[in-house]
């Protein structure tokens, strides 16, 4: 039932170009990820969490 259907499938260049943009997309977000510009970004943003609870209390008190 599937080699049927592929094989009046008209269009061979659409999966291969799907294929192409994901690769080409998943590059750039893992590189822009690891990216040594971004640690600054990260870290901050790693205590955010610890520094909700500084910042409750310090409005608190």
């Amino acid at each position: 039932m599937k080699q049927e259907a592929l094989s009046t499938f008209d269009m061979p260049w659409l999966p291969i170009t799907g294929l192409i943009i994901f690769v080409v997309c998943f590059s750039a977000y893992t590189y822009w990820t690891y990216k040594k510009d971004n640690k600054g970004m990260y870290d901050q943003a790693s205590m955010i969490p610890l520094e909700d609870g500084v910042t409750e209390m310090r409005r608190g008190h």
